[in-house]
């Protein structure tokens, strides 16, 4: 009786061991992955003779975030990615909506563990609403550039999915305006 009762201990640590090796193995960045990410921060329009409502230092507005890439290898990662940062704000009496997006080219390079550097460029697309007293509205729209350095940390959850916070500074250049934004965001990667 204590043989088998040293052999169902023995096969349950192994089993258990096993386990954990086979989740450990998928740990890497190889191949195709998508990721989302959601949060916030501010961001400032840089603009001659008109009101935006986001001069200045710069309002808090919401941050949303949309990755495909691949792995190069366990620590450099390409990617496409979608960024967009939405605000409403007043002006004495009128109402701006601000929606400003990136479609950018990026890399991630893994320097420690989960620990990233991150660059990119790309296209950006700056949308304002602007909703008068009286009712009136005019449209402000234009494709610029987009530039963009940050920092975060993943951390693996199972074998495939990576949870992180990134941080960031973008750059969008239009023709009469500049647009900066610094975010932070919670992530969701799965590889």
């Amino acid at each position: 009786m204590p043989r088998i009762t040293a052999l169902i201990i023995a096969f349950a640590i192994f089993f258990t061991a096993s386990t954990a090796w086979a989740i450990q193995g998928y740990k890497d960045r190889h191949g195709v992955f998508y990721g989302l990410g959601v949060g916030g921060g501010p961001g400032a329009v840089h603009i001659d003779n008109e009101l935006s409502g986001l001069e200045g230092t710069g309002d808090l507005g919401l941050h949303l975030h949309g990755i495909l890439g691949g792995g190069l290898s366990e620590n450099l990662t390409f990617g496409a990615e979608a960024n967009g940062w939405i605000r409403t704000v007043s002006v004495g009496d009128s109402s701006h909506n601000h929606q400003h997006w990136s479609f950018n080219a990026v890399s991630n390079l893994f320097i420690i563990e989960g620990l990233f550097l991150e660059g990119g460029l790309g296209l950006a697309y700056a949308f304002s609403d602007a909703t008068a007293a009286d009712g009136s509205e005019s449209r402000y729209q234009e494709m610029g550039l987009a530039f963009k350095a940050g920092t975060g940390f993943e951390y693996f959850l199972d074998g495939t999915v990576a949870a992180g916070m990134r941080f960031g500074y973008t750059r969008h250049v239009y023709s009469n305006i500049d647009f900066d934004t610094f975010i932070g965001s919670v992530t969701l990667r799965w590889y």
